[in-house]
C-alpha cells in the first residue's frame, strides 16, 4: 500500500478528503513486546513492511475501516 492507494480509499469509502495521512515503518520484536516497558532488553529488527493510515475528524459517529495490507 501507498499512501496515494491510502488516500483512494478513503475517499471510496467515506466520500471526502482525509485531513490527515500517516505512515511508519514496520518492524519485529524479538524477546517479546511487552519487555521494552518493563525496562527489560528488546531486539527490534526492521522489515519490508509499512503501513498508511488516512484519518478525519467524524461527523458524530466513530468509524474504523481497514484496508488490504500488502508489501510496500
Amino acid at each position: 500500500m501507498t499512501a496515494n492507494m491510502a488516500i483512494k480509499e478513503f475517499r471510496e469509502f467515506f466520500n471526502e478528503e482525509p485531513a490527515l495521512v500517516a505512515s511508519a515503518p514496520g518492524r519485529l520484536d524479538f524477546l517479546n513486546t511487552h519487555q521494552d516497558y518493563k525496562g527489560l532488553p528488546v531486539v527490534a529488527v526492521g522489515i519490508n513492511l509499512r503501513t498508511y493510515t488516512a484519518i478525519s475528524l467524524s461527523q458524530g459517529n466513530f468509524v474504523v475501516a481497514s484496508g488490504g495490507n500488502l508489501r510496500g
